[in-house]
């Protein structure tokens, strides 16, 4: 699910930001980690079928390359 925070993090934090029934959000807060696979799996339900396609083609590259040197870091 680390995909969708890359790609779609201003939908996934819309979506946190719903789950938590804050208008803000604290990355220091418990649920804010608790709930953010349940924040990337709405995400991924609300995708149109080609932008599911290009996720699944970025998660296979991912698999067979590794992470982009920038993800490594974090």
């Amino acid at each position: 699910m680390n995909v969708i925070w890359e790609t779609q993090k201003e939908a996934a934090e819309e979506e946190l930001r719903e789950i938590l029934g804050v208008e803000e959000l604290d990355n220091t807060d418990l649920g804010y980690f608790q709930q953010r696979n349940a924040a990337a799996k709405r995400v991924l339900r609300k995708m149109s079928e080609q932008d599911r396609a290009q996720f699944k083609f970025t998660v296979e590259k991912r698999k067979s390359k590794g992470q982009p040197e920038a993800v490594k870091r974090e």
